[in-house]
């Protein structure tokens, strides 16, 4: 198992380096310069080079890139945002616990909404107990986050008043964003666990189990389900890792003073440390999430789990 963690930790060396370097050349494409940002319309051509020639941005790319990773790997130093001139890191830090909480709890709740139903869709395959939960989560999943969040401000918040419009002040603040977030995930997990299901289901040792005389509910939940598990936790796993990036539109429709408003922000402003390092460690929350699926599957499937502990069955 050390074995595996230990190749997996070492690919995650390539993907930063080819993430990061891929931001760079993205904003350097970008129209306009940081000088001209910062200073606004009104500057003077003189103020913007001496600005840009301050934050080192008439370097050529490469050799920015070159500083910029040296810093990064050698010094854990993402550098100082062009507009606040604070250390990126550090905002990163503050906002970092704003944006996992709000892709933990989607996903969550994508869980407890998806998986049970999935799970009766396919028990009570073409009976209305499926059609209905199936009709539903296709309307959801082709729901963007946001739409639903502004539908949900619409009602709760500017309606009943059940809810802050924006900002984090309570834990009130994070239900519309979850609901947001989660359902269409929600109803993507419904569809996905229902396929795993059916085509678990199906399989020699579940009728096996049934012509015994197991009771149905054991079938179901103890031989079915923990096979079916694998392709869900894999779905979940990746889910988790795209909201944590994909609550950006919701992080700024909310108002939360998140990790994706702190982006969104520096991409404006073409705010280079900003960008890059917000980018960088998402891409490490990501990658160490996708690791935390591969080793959960151990957990789930003794065949796995033999295999990274070098048994032969």
């Amino acid at each position: 198992m050390h074995r595996f963690i230990l190749r997996r930790l070492l690919m995650m060396i390539p993907i930063i380096i080819g993430v990061s370097l891929l931001i760079f050349i993205i904003i350097d494409l970008v129209p306009g310069d940081p000088g001209s940002n910062l200073l606004g319309p009104g500057a003077r051509q003189e103020d913007i080079d001496l600005m840009n020639e301050q934050l080192g941005y008439n370097y050529p790319l490469l050799q920015r890139y070159g500083v910029y990773m040296y810093n990064a790997v050698f010094k854990l130093d993402l550098g100082k945002s062009y507009s606040t001139k604070k250390p990126v890191f550090t905002e990163v830090v503050n906002r970092l616990p704003v944006s996992l909480t709000v892709a933990f709890n989607a996903i969550m709740f994508s869980l407890v909404f998806g998986v049970p139903l999935g799970v009766l869709s396919a028990v009570k395959q073409n009976t209305l107990f499926d059609r209905i939960p199936t009709g539903l989560a296709l309307l959801l999943a082709s729901q963007p986050a946001f739409l639903i969040g502004l539908v949900l401000m619409l009602i709760f918040s500017l309606h009943l008043g059940w809810f802050p419009v924006t900002g984090a002040a309570s834990w009130k603040s994070y239900i519309m964003p979850m609901v947001a977030l989660g359902l269409p995930h929600g109803g993507r997990q419904l569809r996905f666990t229902r396929s795993s299901m059916l085509e678990t289901i199906r399989q020699d040792y579940v009728r096996t189990a049934k012509a015994k005389g197991a009771p149905p509910r054991r079938v179901i939940w103890k031989h079915a389900m923990q096979n079916a598990l694998l392709p869900v936790i894999t779905v979940a796993g990746n889910s988790f890792g795209v909201l944590i990036g994909s609550a950006i539109a919701t992080e700024t429709l909310f108002g939360l003073p998140g990790l994706g408003t702190f982006v969104v922000m520096g991409i404006k402003q073409k705010d280079v440390p900003v960008v890059t390092g917000g980018i960088i460690i998402l891409a490490v929350i990501f990658s160490f999430v996708i690791l935390a699926v591969d080793i959960s599957y151990a957990f789930v499937d003794p065949r796995i789990r033999a295999k990274y502990s070098g048994r032969r069955g």
